[in-house]
Order: structure tokens, then sequence, then C-alpha cells
């Protein structure tokens, strides 16, 4: 099991990301609980669950380029963020007081 403590209260999870296929949704990041509660998942299609929200890209990604994609989330100011190549493309606030579930694979 991952030690995800130091990311209960907030993480930045960024990669570069190549988009190989249509049709096809590839996480590259995920943790779930134990009970199979979806904790993160972020996708090549710009797919970002995470501590309760679900925010998608307006466009999806095209198939081929490496793309830099991050997914940003904070307690303190309530706010899961995606970024891609750079720029913010959406922001949505979670529930008060709402932690990263520990104990997840």
């Amino acid at each position: 099991k991952p030690r995800m403590e130091p990311l209960e209260e907030s993480f930045s999870i960024c990669a570069w990301v190549k988009k190989m296929r249509t049709g096809e949704v590839k996480e590259w990041f995920s943790y779930s609980t134990s009970d199979k509660n979806v904790e993160i998942y972020i996708s090549d299609t710009g797919v970002f669950v995470a501590v309760d929200i679900g925010v998608h890209l307006n466009s999806k990604p095209q198939i081929g380029p490496w793309r830099h994609m991050c997914a940003t989330w904070s307690l303190t100011s309530r706010t899961g963020r995606l970024y891609y190549d750079g720029l913010m493309q959406v922001a949505k606030t979670t529930p008060s007081g709402r932690k990263l579930a520990l104990g997840g694979y």
C-alpha cells in the first residue's frame, strides 16, 4: 500500500501524457480505498476525479503529441484543478473538511 499521509490535505500530480488511440480511456494515475472508493483518478482523456469531485477537460486531447497534465487539490482552498499544457482548464470546489482517505492502494 502506498504511504498517502503526506497527500491527505493537498497534492499536485503531474505527468507528460501521450494519447495513443481513440476510444480507450487509460488512467495514468489512480488511488482507491480498500472499500473500492475512488479517491484520485486521472486519465489520458482529461478526466480528473478526487475527493468527491469530478472534472473534465472541455476538449478531448489529441492523439499523438505529448501533453503536460497536472491535477491539484487542497483541503485549505477546497478546490481541485486540472491543468493542460500549463493552463488551468477547470476548477471545482470540494466538500468542507473532506480529506483524502487513507489505507488504499
